[in-house]
């Protein structure tokens, strides 16, 4: 009877129905006359459930009064195996920054004790994969490909285990070995070897690295068909809905943004992305590099007070942004373009201040030609003369406008004598 009950939790369990689970797994534990070799292999699959709704602490605590049952179970390998994922996964959920090795240590050694001692295991291929995942945490990418190739060569068991080892395949080709070819190749097995019965939530990571890849490649018709399927394979009734939603809003407004022509598009996309997303409450690079894409779209489509919001917003949430001076210097151009001049000369000395703290110069003559341009169409034509002779000075000889610059030069030159 308990054991046709347990087979029934397995179910819940391989179907992810943590709540039939967990019922199931109360009522069992109410039985008076268990013994405690039975409430073990029940306390064993509560371990699994909490480990399965991302609570690595609460499992770990119940394994161990598994072990303090039947201190023999943790020489079964399946025992091992779950250990082995509690620690892990203590590691993965920690708090930015709480964050401890000794977790993927002691899962390390758990897994490592099955693939030495325990080959027959039938989940050996999530074992490799597992480990997998360790090294790649520990930036050991060669041991991590290996550990995924390993995996491959066993018997998919979990059945979506195939589609997990080459999504991460791709993963490390994509970031780490800088290959997309390859990263594509294994991006699109992964696709292939999803078991169809899976909740399709997971494909639509896929979906974006491998419109990822394609962008590297600078396909972007076909990155852009990649990030609209990762639209398409939502599920609005995971969990991770919205979240999921604006990562796909965001891959298509990345690639939109590289079209010549669908800039609107492309910022409608990026707006849905920074609309739906929780704010940041401090430093976000993701969210600076949309505002400074924004910012490049609005100059494409002459949205210069836009263009301006989005490039300080970006400097806002990336204060140590490595390309700072250059956008600076966009904000001086929109100013420019708007013919606020008084704004373009301060957005220029901010410029400037930059480069001098960084250490930088400022070598780029259209930066004093626009300087220059700003001071004279404000009659300032002694300052104006300056800037012009530092751009005529700047100016490369087959610069196209270099002879343009030396005329007012010698014009703004006689304004200021006069």
């Amino acid at each position: 009877m308990i054991k046709s009950q347990l087979a029934t939790v397995d179910q819940a369990l391989t179907e992810n129905d943590l709540r039939k689970a967990e019922v199931m797994i109360a009522r069992l534990l109410r039985n008076e006359g268990l013994t405690g070799e039975m409430r073990a292999h029940i306390l064993i699959r509560r371990a699994k459930a909490r480990l399965l709704s991302g609570r690595p602490d609460d499992a770990l605590e119940e394994a161990g009064t598994v072990l303090t049952l039947q201190a023999d179970f943790e020489d079964h390998p399946e025992v091992k195996a779950l250990l082995g994922d509690i620690y892990f996964a203590r590691f993965m959920l920690a708090e930015f920054g709480f964050a401890d090795r000794s977790n993927t240590d002691m899962a390390k050694q758990y897994y490592n004790d099955i693939i030495h001692n325990y080959r027959r295991y039938n989940q050996i291929g999530w074992v490799y994969y597992q480990r997998g995942r360790i090294w790649l945490s520990e930036n050991a990418v060669d041991d991590s490909i290996a550990d995924f190739e390993s995996s491959l060569q066993q018997a998919p068991d979990p059945p979506f285990l195939y589609a997990y080892c080459h999504e991460r395949l791709g993963y490390v080709y994509l970031f780490e070995k800088r290959d997309p070819e390859a990263a594509l190749v294994h991006f699109d097995q992964a696709i292939a070897h999803y078991p169809p019965q899976e909740p399709a939530g997971w494909l639509v990571q896929v979906h974006i690295l491998r419109s990822r890849a394609l962008r590297e490649l600078r396909a972007y018709e076909d990155a852009l068909r990649a990030a609209h399927a990762a639209l398409e394979a939502l599920d609005p009734n995971a969990p991770d809905y919205r979240r999921t939603l604006t990562e796909a809003h965001l891959a298509i407004g990345e690639v939109l943004a590289l079209i010549p022509g669908r800039e609107a598009e492309a910022v409608e996309h990026l707006l849905h992305f920074l609309q739906n997303s929780k704010r940041p409450l401090g430093v976000d690079v993701t969210w600076s590099r949309v505002y400074e894409t924004l910012g490049e779209l609005s100059v494409k489509l002459e949205r210069y007070e836009q263009a301006i919001e989005a490039f300080q917003a970006s400097l806002e949430f990336n204060p140590y942004h490595p390309w700072e001076v250059n956008v600076h210097y966009q904000i001086a151009r929109c100013h420019y373009r708007m013919r606020a001049y008084e704004k373009t000369i301060s957005a220029i000395e901010t410029m400037r201040d930059v480069a001098k703290h960084e250490n930088q110069v400022i070598s780029d003559y259209r930066v004093f030609n626009m300087l220059a341009n700003a001071h004279f169409a404000l009659e300032q034509y002694s300052k104006a003369a300056q800037a012009y002779r530092q751009a005529f000075e700047l100016a490369p000889a087959n610069a196209p406008n270099r002879e343009k610059i030396k005329s007012y030069l010698q014009f703004a030159e006689r304004r200021a004598v006069n």
